[in-house]
């Protein structure tokens, strides 16, 4: 699966699942954009790794929450490189709490970060890659919280679950221009964003890792070859989907 030639852009490449997704595909030879809100030092980081594998790495900070910033950022990032071929919207925020005490503003506030601005970033490149005449890949990052109900997941469920449908309404839509949209379901993973709850109550974390069929949590680099996978012309009759990458939890519970 090979990627030479080819530009990508990962929201929130900095850290986490993006970052190894942003490896990932420098690895198998793409140049990346990577976006980062607030954690410059770690987007430097990633960045600089990915140089060390003889790929362009450009970091670019954006605020999405912002009026007209995801369109201002993909307006840098096409200039910076050129042109792109793969999108990977992978920033996302989290919530968690019980549904008696969701606000109105919380629960908007998650839509318009986990889905409009995905929304927003594909509607851009896919004007881009048309101008072109261009095919393109575009790969949402969602979660198993939006193919079931959680405890206390509520505003993260149903962000997830929108974005796995505005996945497969978006694959409909620009199928014609040989523009693929899918998108990865990771589980469980062990990133910086769970430190907190990995360490207020390890007992917890541990009974909730025994639940997984597979017996661990997932790491970031467990996605990285489904990334390249859906990016490359390797899934080229590949579209509108949203594969689960979770160490059979789902299928368990």
């Amino acid at each position: 699966m090979e990627l030479s030639n080819k530009s990508a852009i990962v929201t929130g490449g900095g850290q986490g699942i993006g970052k190894g997704l942003a490896l990932a595909l420098a690895k198998a030879g793409a140049n990346v954009v990577i976006h980062y809100h607030v954690a410059a030092d770690k987007a430097d980081t990633t960045a600089n790794e990915i140089r060390k594998l003889g790929r362009r790495a450009i970091t670019i900070q954006s605020d999405f929450s912002q009026a007209n910033a995801p369109e201002a950022f993909l307006n840098t990032a096409i200039s910076q490189l050129g042109s792109i071929d793969i999108l990977v919207n992978c920033a996302a925020i989290y919530h968690r709490g019980p549904l008696l005490n969701l606000s109105p503003e919380l629960f908007t506030k998650m839509q318009q970060m986990n889905v409009e601005v995905p929304l927003r970033l594909i509607q851009g490149l896919a004007h881009h890659l048309i101008e072109r005449k261009a095919p393109g890949s575009i790969i949402n990052i969602s979660s198993i919280s939006g193919l079931r109900p959680a405890i206390g997941s509520c505003a993260h469920s149903c962000a997830k679950a929108a974005l796995n449908m505005l996945t497969a309404s978006a694959a409909l839509e620009l199928a014609p221009y040989q523009i693929r949209v899918n998108g990865i379901a990771p589980g469980v993973t062990e990133t910086e964003s769970n430190e907190p709850y990995m360490k207020q109550d390890p007992k917890a974390w541990k009974e909730m890792i025994e639940t997984i069929p597979l017996k661990r949590g997932g790491y970031p680099s467990d996605y990285a070859g489904l990334v390249v996978l859906l990016a490359s012309d390797a899934s080229s009759w590949l579209t509108g989907v949203t594969i689960t990458c979770d160490g059979g939890t789902t299928i368990s519970q």
